[in-house]
């Protein structure tokens, strides 16, 4: 697995932030199913968000893959004992200890265990272990003491600078090497109706634009993709670039625009910027072609192929309140969907036979289905 996939996940865990590890984690599932600290990671932080049916999942795959894995017999144990399972909990701890014995979350149950005299076979006092202490936990930094020192002081120094210094000395963001460089000749025409002249011979019709725009408003909408893209503004430079492919902009004008698509980068959940509501795209689906957008909902119809997953996304209908419309989605990564799951899917606009699909780019689960 790639290092900076691992290392970012076990930063965002170290600061508990759960739904973005799993975020991160589940559309690797089917690259990395032979990772064991990747399922360890992500069973943990399922535990932590509350998904015990997905935690035990992925932590008796990463015990599949490595069964003296600390975490993933903390994580198997957490499930256990909160299902009542004592003596699977204690299966599972006895084995921490003897891989670590110094190990305080297991010594801690085990001692809390032996301590509660109410507890015969599987029958369990919940008040003698309380179950936050027994969760895999991130570990903490010997210098976390400091650390609130120091961001204080590395605030104030921040705010300093910010009042009085950046705005004089600080360089602006480096633009996007190349866009600046494309521009239009004035020696080319804009639009269609200057750039076709009275034809000798009969010639095939061109499509009927659905945008009727004037050389001003293409030349204003060229600029305006290119400051949405020396912006980072990705998705909102793509709206712009549509609108220029369907009007009556001429061959020469749509080519550069076409140039300019090719600088757009997949966006993530954490780097997304302005993704457009449902109702928008599904308003006008052709000025949404290939944008990114980012819907809740609930699945139904998956199917498992060789090479994708493919399913109906409920859009709006996660909480079963308000059903915006039905999207036939395509994953060609392998992830975790069954019929009724709660999802949210970051994916890109596609239009087929004047249908709205979208193309799957990640996925993250809100609730399993029960």
């Amino acid at each position: 697995m790639p290092k900076s996939v691992l290392t970012r996940a076990r930063q965002l865990f170290r600061r508990r932030r759960f739904s973005q590890v799993i975020r991160l984690l589940e559309s690797q599932i089917f690259r990395y199913r032979n990772h064991a600290e990747f399922y360890a990671l992500l069973g943990s932080a399922c535990l932590h968000t509350g998904d015990f049916g997905g935690a035990e999942s992925y932590l008796r795959r990463a015990e599949q893959l490595n069964e003296d894995h600390l975490d993933t017999q903390l994580g198997l144990a957490a499930v256990a004992f909160k299902r009542g399972q004592v003596d699977d909990a204690l299966k599972h701890w006895l084995k921490v200890v003897d891989l670590d014995p110094g190990n305080r979350k297991a010594r801690g149950a085990l001692d809390a265990l032996r301590k509660d005299a109410s507890w015969e076979g599987s029958a369990v006092n919940t008040e003698a272990i309380r179950f936050r202490n027994v969760l895999p936990s991130p570990p903490v930094s010997p210098w976390a003491w400091v650390a609130p020192l120091l961001l204080l002081g590395a605030a104030s120094v921040l705010v300093l600078a910010y009042l009085f210094l950046l705005p004089r000395i600080a360089p602006r963001r480096a633009p996007r090497p190349g866009v600046d460089e494309i521009v239009l000749s004035l020696e080319q025409p804009l639009s269609v109706r200057t750039a076709e002249p009275q034809a000798a011979q009969p010639q095939a019709a061109e499509p009927q634009a659905a945008l009727t725009l004037s050389d001003q408003e293409i030349e204003q909408s060229f600029e305006t993709i290119k400051r949405y893209l020396l912006e980072y503004r990705d998705n909102l430079a793509l709206r712009e670039i549509n609108t220029l492919l369907h009007s009556n902009a001429s061959v020469y004008v749509k080519e550069k625009a076409r140039l300019m698509k090719t600088f757009v980068e997949d966006p993530d959940f954490s780097t997304i910027r302005d993704p457009f509501p449902f109702l928008q795209v599904r308003s006008e689906p052709f000025l949404y072609e290939d944008c990114y957008v980012v819907w809740k909902g609930k699945a139904a119809n998956v199917r498992v192929g060789e090479d994708r997953i493919t399913f109906d996304l409920l859009v709006g209908y996660e909480d079963e309140t308000e059903l915006l419309g039905l999207v036939p989605v395509t994953m060609g990564f392998a992830a975790s969907v069954e019929n009724g799951d709660g999802i949210e899917v970051l994916g890109k606009v596609r239009i087929e036979s004047d249908q709205l699909h979208l193309e799957a780019i990640s996925i993250h689960r809100l609730y399993r289905k029960g």
